[in-house]
């Protein structure tokens, strides 16, 4: 379906600081990645948001490490209200998380049913139904939350 099937990462304090987003910058392709996994212009006027798996802001305490969270390999298609709504309210628990406890570890996926799948782009990008993300804390031993939303 040209989207990860699932991002794995750890926020620490140290990960998180004061860079932004630069306005200018576009998702590019991965280099010597396995998949055609479709190119930025595939979203383009398709209704739906380049949605990070893991997000930029988890990464802002470093240039380039957040730079890196801008590939193609990191996003699936979203619906812009879950994008801009409920799964940014979860990065921002688990990166207030990670300030409180330390560490938070963070797995997201994207979730394809055996129904008919909407596909974008000249690339045919497929368009998850839904998103699975669960995160936990390391150290606890305990999960700190399991979310499914549906791509809406």
């Amino acid at each position: 379906m040209q989207c990860p099937q699932q991002v794995g990462w750890t926020v620490t304090p140290s990960d998180l600081g004061d860079i932004n987003r630069e306005p200018s910058w576009r998702f590019v392709s991965d280099l010597n990645h396995p998949l055609a996994i479709g190119t930025h212009d595939d979203y383009n006027k398709s209704g739906y948001d380049r949605g990070h798996m893991c997000p930029a802001a988890d990464r802002s305490g470093d240039l380039l490490a957040m730079r890196s969270t801008f590939v193609m390999s990191n996003i699936a298609p979203q619906a812009p209200t879950l994008n801009r709504g409920a799964w940014k309210k979860t990065e921002i628990l688990c990166r207030n998380a990670a300030l409180l406890y330390d560490s938070v570890q963070v797995l997201a996926m994207p979730v394809f049913l055996n129904r008919d799948t909407v596909f974008i782009g000249r690339h045919r990008l497929g368009v998850p139904h839904a998103f699975l993300k669960v995160a936990w804390l390391p150290k606890n031993d305990s999960v700190i939350g399991l979310w499914w939303y549906w791509n809406r």
